[in-house]
């Protein structure tokens, strides 16, 4: 048997879909259930949905030492140049 859903979309995104759709020779009822099914079989998302924000790095101590010796000396010329 099957079954109807309703819920709102924005309506420039939903025309858009339905014009990529078309485009690809099929409804957007038949994409929605494609997603349906896809996500039936990953048990959730069939795509990854996260932030796209870099995951934080590890810094070791001897590149903060580095890094701080680089800011320092920039700093250092700086107070050269101003003295001159």
């Amino acid at each position: 048997m099957d079954s109807n859903m309703t819920f709102r979309m924005d309506s420039q995104t939903k025309a858009k879909m339905t014009e990529i759709c078309a485009n690809l020779g099929m409804t957007t009822s038949t994409a929605f259930n494609i997603f349906a099914n896809a996500f039936v079989r990953a048990n959730g998302m069939p795509f990854p949905v996260k932030l796209d924000i870099p995951a934080p790095t590890t810094v070791t101590r001897s590149q903060m030492l580095a890094d701080a010796d680089n800011i320092l000396s920039d700093f250092a010329q700086d107070y050269k140049r101003m003295a001159e």
